[in-house]
Parts: C-alpha cells; structure tokens; sequence
C-alpha cells in the first residue's frame, strides 16, 4: 500500500516538476535576446540573481518546490530505486505543456524520442526495483568518495558543454545538473536512513554531513539546470533530467545504500541495456526537436551567405577591372 501511495504522489510530483520546468525556462529566456541563438546562451550570476524578479521564473520554482516535497514523501515510503524514475512522466506532461504554450503541433518524431525514452527508463526501473531490498548497511566512506566522484565527472562534462554542438548543449548541461539532482535525491534518502535505521540524531556530524553534500548538489544543480535552460527548450532539459537523475540516484542506492543486495548479471545488463536506450531517446529529443531543427537551418543559411560572400570578395581580387586597367584585355 505504502509503495502504491509513493508511485501516486511522484506521479503528481512529476506534473509539478513539469509545469514548473516549463514555467522557469519562460522565465529565463526571457532575459535573452529572443532573435539569437540559444545556443549559445550563458547565464552569468548576476543573470541568476536577476531571475528572482521575474514572477514565471518564481512560480515555477514553487511547483519545482511543491514537487520536491511530494517527492521527499514518496521517498520516506518506498526504496529510491522505485520512487525516483516514476518522475520520467515529467517528459510527455513539458511536451504538452509546452505545445499547449507555443500553440505548436507536436511532430511524430517528437513523441517517438518520447516514447523511447519512456521504455528505456520504464526497463531501467523493472530491473532495479526487482532488486530494491534495502537490506544491507552501508558505512560512510562511500558516500563521500561518491560525492567527491561526481563532482569530478560532473566539471569534465561542463568543460565539454561549453564545446559542444548546439543541438547538444542544453542536453549537457542539464546532464550536469540531473547528476547532481540524482546524488542529492541519494543523499537524501542516505540521511533519513541514518536518522530512521541506526538511530543518529539530526545533529549527528554523519548526518549533518551528508545534509551538506545533498544542500551543495542542489545548488549545483540549479546553477546547470538553468544554463540548460538558457542554451535550448524545456523538453530537452525535463528529459534529460528525468533520464540522467534517476538513474544516478538508482545506482547510489543500488551500490551505495545497499538496496540491491544479489544483483546478478542478467538483471545488470538489463538495466544497462535500458539505460542505453533512455539516453538514446534523450538524444533524438534533442537532434530532432523543432528549435533544434530550426537552429541548424538557420546556421546553414548564414554558412552559405558567408561562402557566397567570401567567393564574391574573392573574385574581386582575383579578376582585373578592365576600366582601369584597359592594358588587362590584351593579357
């Protein structure tokens, strides 16, 4: 009962989730000139800062918040590994949304990079699940060596953010955040069993550690979430998150919580096999989403205007003008 309640209130926690992505990517392109590229996009902090004083970008982290919670429930009712990839609904509800917005129809190759991104998650949650026990006691180490991991992962992928393709920096970026968002959803579920299972106090220095490593990843998060924001459209930067996150989060409680006691081999490469193909969804999200498409239509343009013209300067050096040089005939 209490597993069906928890699968119940992240389903609401993904709508949240969803609107309030939506609602706080509004708000930050809005800060950008709407004639550029998005792509290449940057919001420094002072952009950060200006965004508290746009009313959408307020609103949607209030449903991101309201979201939270729910989620912060569910997880107190069922293993992170269960709870955390329901959140892939987030996906199809900002595709929606954000059709509902721009008054656009959604391409058939849209729901297609949906749909693979779905299955591929839907697998990835079958697999993990089956092994979700939550049996074993975890020590503390690793818990840090994890934190201390991802951080360096997570600053080798923004340095290749910032060099990226354009259709794939807003999957990037919101790569970086969704890790973070996944560790911090981990942590977080590593400190209520500490205080729940083996009776710390919330003043315990284990504990308020591992409060702080989840309060960091947060703020991390949020920092590249909203540069995914910045460089493409929302869907891409739900998707990502609600593909990455979760399956960060299922494999620190896999590995590190102890809630996958007797994985074998078979239910691993399932669940690596489905990964795979949630990323590959991820992926066509991003080639083929409209904006995306539009980008790269208008970067041929230019390219070809820019060749046009280097051809022309190019002539012009190269042929005489006969009407001031009339000796250029005879040559």
């Amino acid at each position: 009962m209490n597993i069906a309640l928890a699968i119940g209130l992240q389903v609401i926690s993904s709508f949240l989730f969803a609107s309030g992505a939506t609602l706080q990517h509004l708000g930050v392109k809005s800060t950008f000139d709407p004639n550029g590229r998005a792509s290449s996009n940057r919001l420094t902090f002072a952009g950060l800062l200006r965004l508290f004083r746009i009313p959408k970008w307020l609103l949607g982290l209030g449903c991101v918040l309201a979201g939270a919670l729910l989620h912060l429930i569910a997880l107190s009712m069922a293993p992170v590994a269960v709870v955390q990839p329901v959140g892939i609904l987030a996906v199809p509800w900002s595709v929606l949304l954000a059709s509902k917005i721009h008054g656009h129809r959604i391409p058939a190759r849209i729901w297609l990079a949906v749909s693979v991104t779905v299955t591929g998650v839907v697998g990835f949650t079958i697999f993990s699940s089956l092994f979700a026990t939550g049996e074993k006691e975890f020590d503390f180490l690793p818990i840090v060596w994890s934190f201390v991991v991802v951080c360096l992962l997570c600053l080798v992928l923004s340095f290749f953010a910032t060099r990226a393709a354009p259709w794939a920096k807003a999957m990037l970026w919101s790569s970086v955040g969704a890790i973070f968002y996944g560790l911090a959803s981990g942590m977080m579920k590593a400190a209520m069993n500490l205080v729940q299972a083996d009776g710390f106090s919330l003043l315990d220095w284990q504990v308020v550690t591992v409060i702080g490593f989840m309060l960091a990843c947060y703020g991390l998060g949020v920092w590249m979430i909203q540069q995914g924001y910045a460089s493409g459209p929302a869907e891409i930067t739900v998707g990502t998150m609600t593909t990455v996150d979760p399956f960060v989060a299922v494999l620190f409680g896999l590995f590190v919580l102890g809630e996958g006691m007797g994985m074998g081999w078979g239910p691993s490469m399932g669940m690596t096999i489905s990964g795979a193909i949630a990323v590959y969804g991820v992926v066509l999200l991003s080639k083929d989403h409209p904006d995306a498409v539009e980008e790269r239509r208008r970067a041929e343009e230019e390219a070809r205007e820019d060749a046009v013209e280097a051809l022309a300067q190019a002539q012009a050096l190269v042929v005489p003008d006969v009407d001031d040089d009339p000796s250029a005939v005879d040559r």
